[in-house]
């Protein structure tokens, strides 16, 4: 096997197989026509007629040392071009990660064919960014929220192979910048530490848990009605949503309907019953759109609730046909309750449709009234919505453009809805088992979605009969007790490990406020072993569920901002970097004890 087999085989195996596969695609039926290598390993571009370096040796020396000076204890490093693959080979011992951004296929095969980087492309010391594949957006969220990448995201900068690439690739290079940027914001904001709603969340998810276990269990729901039926219509509270209601209503006993609860009283005021009514909001406003509603006429319709969902709406909805779904979480996963079974219900209701959508099997979904987008008279939603057709205006949510449906022009987006776009993107790309139609007609475009009118989609989809399904059973109340037992049992673990948490975070915290009080010039060697002690608390923290848990993970982006605004310093002396390191620590120590508090407090409810 030859270098570039074995790069290849690495990459495939490793960390990027889209693009070993692009790779062996190309040499199979095409050849490098474009760029050269020399017996020197110099680059020689035959469209500009110019040699990639001048002299090989030193200017990859000069831009080796130019990075290595602005980036003085990163953990990772960016680099636009991978050239002839020696100064990537030269900087691989400085860095934890390094990736690599480049837009020329013929580049990647001739720099893998030069050095043998077979292990660091197997272990992810090394990633190589094709900036041309369609779902770089997901594979860039992907390694940004990875364990040692997204606390040191704001150290995130560009740097440039050689002095060519930003002669011939300027564009490229803006383009790219660009994306990256979006992706670091995407994965900061959703682990914002100064945000409530995490805790919100689990405090909610802590008292919904006697009531789901009395509900009927999520997964018989799938257990029953997998891959029962084909085509669905997932109906959610946009603008556009009115022009679709004649449509929906007349060919609403050909599909099932899975309906987002704001758009539901548009549904029930023309005599549309959805199949399941969707719920994960935290507060309790929903109740609003179910006040004057007539059960009996719902039939039997399902209303799943998300874990998250306000507790208040979760007893609203108690004596009638409600399943409450984990969601598809590490702090959820571990109480091992599949008999209620797990689902990724994301952070929009729209979201949870889909992928319940999924998990019941359908091959067709069809989308409507998924605006994401003001309408030309700027309104955010439908016009009887209940909370107001301006809604989403009054939130004050910063707001931007972005590609209108149908691919032209633009419309007025804001900076939630623009998140919650690419994450829809990233869950359709990744469930290309299904067809997304995007019928809404109207808004933002939806990347990973096919766009045809809901009068076509309507025509050609209506093929089947809805089936009226029996509603699934509850466990007994035997069964449930057990299970309750069963839960409190891990939380009571969970419990203890935050006590011992934060009794060692608090020792840690009046050590370190004592060592530096003393204004005293310390010694190397006794930083040193403060250093070593603070590592190993954290070696714990990365061993308990307490990092891994999307409650309280923001907080270690907070102490990854701390850090990097004295790594950004370049400080050369050890001492001074090492104190300053320590005091960021100590003030770190006091928010996560913040959080452990709430944390404990909201868990003891349960008891």
């Amino acid at each position: 096997m030859n270098i570039l087999e074995k790069n290849i085989q690495a990459l495939a195996s490793g960390t990027n197989e889209p693009l070993a596969l692009k790779l062996n695609d190309f040499l199979k039926n095409q050849k490098c026509t474009r760029f050269s290598l020399d017996e020197n390993l110099n680059i020689f571009d035959l469209k500009n007629q110019v040699f990639m370096y001048g002299d090989v040796n030193q200017e990859i020396d000069y831009f080796k040392n130019a990075i290595l000076e602005k980036t003085l204890r990163y953990p990772f490093v960016c680099i636009y071009g991978i050239g002839n693959a020696l100064l990537l080979k030269s900087l691989i011992s400085f860095y934890k990660h390094i990736f690599i951004f480049e837009s020329q296929i013929e580049l990647f095969i001739l720099a893998l064919s030069v050095i043998d980087l077979s292990e660091e492309l197997s272990n992810g010391k090394i990633y190589l960014v094709d900036i041309n594949e369609e779902k770089i957006n997901i594979q860039l969220s992907m390694l940004f929220d990875q364990k040692d990448m997204f606390e040191y995201l704001s150290l995130y900068e560009m740097f440039i192979n050689c002095s060519y690439y930003e002669k011939y690739f300027i564009e490229e290079i803006k383009k790219i910048d660009h994306i990256i940027n979006d992706n670091i914001n995407l994965v900061i904001r959703d682990l914002n530490p100064d945000c409530k709603i995490s805790l919100i969340c689990y405090d909610n998810f802590i008292q919904n848990i006697s009531l789901m276990l009395k509900s009927i269990p999520f997964q018989r729901i799938i257990q029953e009605r997998k891959n029962r039926f084909e085509n669905c219509i997932v109906v959610c509270a946009g603008p556009s949503l009115e022009k679709q209601i004649p449509l929906l209503k007349k060919y609403q006993k050909n599909f099932v309907i899975f309906c987002a609860d704001g758009a539901f009283p548009l549904l029930y005021k023309n005599d549309i019953i959805p199949d399941y009514i969707l719920n994960l909001d935290l507060e309790e406003y929903p109740i609003e759109f179910f006040k004057d509603i007539d059960i009996n006429k719902l039939g039997k319709t399902l209303f799943i609730l998300a874990q998250s969902t306000h507790p208040s709406v979760v007893h609203f909805f108690k004596n009638i046909n409600f399943a409450i779904v984990l969601n598809e979480n590490i702090i959820y996963q571990k109480l091992n309750l599949f008999d209620f079974g797990y689902l990724e219900v994301g952070t929009h209701v729209g979201h949870m449709c889909y992928t319940l959508a999924l998990a019941l099997g359908f091959k067709n979904i069809i989308i409507i009234g998924q605006d994401l987008a003001y309408n030309d008279k700027g309104n955010s939603h439908f016009g009887d919505f209940i909370l107001g057709k301006d809604a989403d205006l009054v939130l004050n949510i910063p707001s931007l453009k972005t590609l209108a449906y149908g691919g032209e022009g633009e419309v007025l987006t804001h900076l939630a809805w623009d998140d919650y776009r690419k994450k829809l993107e990233i869950l359709f790309a990744n469930n290309a088992q299904a067809n997304f139609y995007n019928a809404t007609e109207g808004g933002a475009r939806i990347a990973f979605t096919k766009e045809l009118s809901f009068k076509e989609c309507c025509f050609k989809f209506s093929n089947q009969k809805k089936k009226i399904l029996e509603i699934p059973k509850k466990l007994t109340s035997n069964r449930s007790d057990k299970f309750l037992k069963k839960v409190i049992e891990i939380f009571k673990k969970d419990l203890n490990i935050i006590n011992q948490t934060l009794e060692d975070a608090k020792t840690l915290y009046n050590a370190l406020e004592k060592i530096l009080m003393s204004e005293k010039n310390l010694p190397l060697e006794f930083l040193l072993n403060i250093d070593k002690n603070i590592e190993k608390f954290n070696f714990f923290l990365e061993q308990s569920f307490i990092y891994n848990d999307r409650v309280l993970r923001g907080i270690f982006l907070k102490r990854g901002f701390a850090f990097s605004e004295i790594i950004i310093q370049r400080i050369q002396e050890e001492e001074k970097y090492l104190q300053l390191m320590i005091k960021a620590y100590k003030d770190w120590l006091v928010l996560l004890i913040e959080k452990l508090n709430i944390r404990k407090n909201i868990l003891q409810k349960i008891f």
